[in-house]
Parts: structure tokens; C-alpha cells; sequence
């Protein structure tokens, strides 16, 4: 596995294509009256576009009601309502809090406004957490999708990309390594960071020789 840091310089050739940020993001409901009270109600997010469609692609692809709302910025979040379609278990709970969907805001205001708001429509709501570079509220929606809403508490710095490139390098070592494990990560990043040293100290050493010359 090979990651380059954001950094690096671009190769020469015709620029790379690149996406414009989400256009939607996708789900399933078998509750199409909740969800569509709980976004546009308790969210505030208009409802833009319905699709219905008798089958899809392939001949057993069930028919279904697919519907938009607008998250604001371009950006929408989008439900599948397909019928007949059995409601499935709920995931593990460790699952359910790692599949989430969050929405930003910029101040700790707005943050706290939001919760005020959630409270107002009876929605339950944790309080404000902070973790790393973010402080976050979570609650759910009516399919339970863990859903929040987070604001920043520092802007993302290079320092940070190179972290984060240092983190999967090592990562996709050691996930691949017969004993993966969070000490195993951290010593093979800490080889990856005194490897980078020597790299850099031998670039300095080499740019002063021919600087001075022999």
C-alpha cells in the first residue's frame, strides 16, 4: 500500500480530476412519515426531490420510493423506501455509533443552540463532547442512524496530514501483520518517524555539500 502526503508534489501530465465535496449521501427507511417529519421538522431540512420507480437495474430490484432533503452548501441526504422489503435487526451498538453522519457548525453557540432544539422536539441528546480537533453533540434519528453535529475547536494544521500519513502507513502495516493491535501501530509509526528523520537529515547534509563544495 502505497499513501503520499498531501503535500507532495504533483506528478507532471493533465491535472487530476477531483470531486466538488457530497452531493448525497444515502440511507433506508422503513419509516417514511417519521423521517420525513423528523428532517424537515426537528432539522429543518427541506424535502427537494422524490423519485419512484418500479424495479431498478436488475429484475428482482424491488420497487421503491427514493427522497431528498436538503442539508444546505449542494449537499442532501437521501432515503430509500422500498416495498415489501422486510425491516432488518438493528446493528450491534458498537456498529451503530461507528456508522454515523455528521453536520458542522462553526461556533459553540450554534452548537448549544441545536441541543436546546433537539430537547424542544423530545429528542434525546448527549451533551456536548469534545475529542480531538472537534466538540460534538450525538443523538439519533426515527431508523436509528446516529446522527452529529460537531464544530470545530482548531483549524486542521500540515502538521496533521503528516500525522494522519505517518498513522496509515503504519496502519496498513500492521493490520495486514499476524497480531494487530493499537501498541503494534504505535511502534511501527514510531520506525516510520525515525526513518523520515534520517531521510530529512541526509537530504540537509547532502544540500550544505553542495552548497560549499568539496
Amino acid at each position: 500500500m502505497t499513501l503520499t502526503s498531501p503535500s507532495a508534489r504533483p506528478p507532471a501530465g493533465p491535472p487530476s480530476p477531483r470531486v466538488a465535496g457530497v452531493d448525497h449521501l444515502a440511507f433506508v427507511t422503513w419509516k417514511p412519515r417519521a423521517t420525513c417529519e423528523f428532517y424537515t421538522e426537528v432539522l429543518g431540512m427541506p424535502l427537494v426531490h422524490a423519485i419512484t420507480a418500479t424495479g431498478w437495474v436488475t429484475e428482482d430490484y424491488p420497487d421503491f420510493v427514493h427522497f431528498f432533503f436538503d442539508m444546505g452548501k449542494g449537499n442532501r441526504i437521501a432515503f430509500f423506501y422500498y416495498f415489501g422489503l422486510p425491516e432488518e435487526e438493528p446493528p450491534s451498538d458498537l456498529m451503530h455509533r461507528s456508522r454515523h453522519l455528521a453536520f458542522h457548525v462553526d461556533t459553540e453557540e450554534e452548537l448549544l443552540a441545536w441541543r436546546d432544539r433537539l430537547k424542544a422536539h423530545g429528542v434525546r441528546v448527549t451533551p456536548p463532547l469534545p475529542h480531538e480537533l472537534i466538540e460534538s453533540i450525538y443523538f439519533d434519528d426515527p431508523n436509528g442512524l446516529q446522527l452529529e453535529i460537531t464544530r470545530p475547536l482548531r483549524t486542521m494544521s500540515a502538521l496533521d496530514a503528516r500525522d494522519a500519513e505517518l498513522t496509515l502507513r503504519a496502519l496498513a502495516d500492521v493490520a495486514e501483520s499476524p497480531r494487530p493491535g493499537a501498541q503494534a501501530l504505535w511502534q511501527r509509526k514510531a520506525e516510520l518517524v525515525r526513518k523520515a528523520e534520517l531521510v530529512r537529515k541526509a537530504a540537509r547534509v547532502r544540500d550544505d555539500k553542495e552548497v560549499t563544495g568539496p
